[in-house]
């Protein structure tokens, strides 16, 4: 299973920037969702809050989605294959978790910063995720990445989000939102075939 260079994409002066941002601002609550969107598509669903930009940036081999609002960007990431054995699922970890974690890690330090990591246990899909907490400092300002995974329906899924403290403060409810309402449909049954389609007259 072959995954597309996410990290790549994400240049190390868009890091330093939120962190320089945080720097200069201070802490605010959390503020609730609005009205929340519903995505739906290939067995993949969640809400998100309004206000928020979805991007979809799905392949043949795995379902893509970002979320966006200001520098704060959360990610949906869910391979299309079954996980039917659990080397399947270690595989799935290793490629989709795993490397996802080191690969931004590694930008933080070739970015000149100073990354802590560590364990986390979070919720998503109505069960825990097992997950990771990458934070860096810049002019005493806190950012990073939390990265959280979980199988779901045979399916792994992967969510997280970048961007400063103060960004995952202000937008805790929209976070807690889209982790909480993620499903994914199961897998179709053996000999099951797909209703056919109703005729127009």
């Amino acid at each position: 299973m072959r995954t597309k260079r996410i990290i790549s994409i994400l240049p190390a002066l868009a890091v330093l920037a939120w962190l320089t941002v945080a720097a200069a601002t201070m802490q605010e609550p959390p503020k609730p969702p609005a009205e929340a969107n519903h995505f739906v598509k290939d067995g993949l669903s969640f809400d998100y809050p309004t206000g928020w930009a979805l991007k979809d940036d799905s392949n043949k081999e795995m379902q893509f989605l970002e979320l966006s609002r200001g520098d704060h960007i959360i990610r949906v990431r869910a391979p299309r294959e079954w996980l039917k054995t659990p080397e399947k699922e270690a595989e799935a970890k290793r490629l989709i978790q795993d490397k996802y974690v080191s690969d931004f890690n590694e930008m933080l330090l070739q970015g000149g910063l100073r990354p802590t990591r560590t364990s986390a246990v979070s919720e998503f899909g109505g069960g825990p995720a097992e997950g990771i907490k990458l934070r860096a400092m810049l002019d005493g300002a806190p950012g990073g990445m939390d990265a959280f995974y979980r199988v779901l329906s045979d399916r792994f899924v992967q969510i997280s989000q970048i961007g400063s403290e103060r960004d995952m403060v202000r937008s805790a409810a929209a976070w807690d939102l889209i982790r909480t309402s993620i499903k994914v449909e199961p897998p179709p049954t053996p000999g099951s075939t797909p209703a056919p389609a109703k005729k127009t007259p």
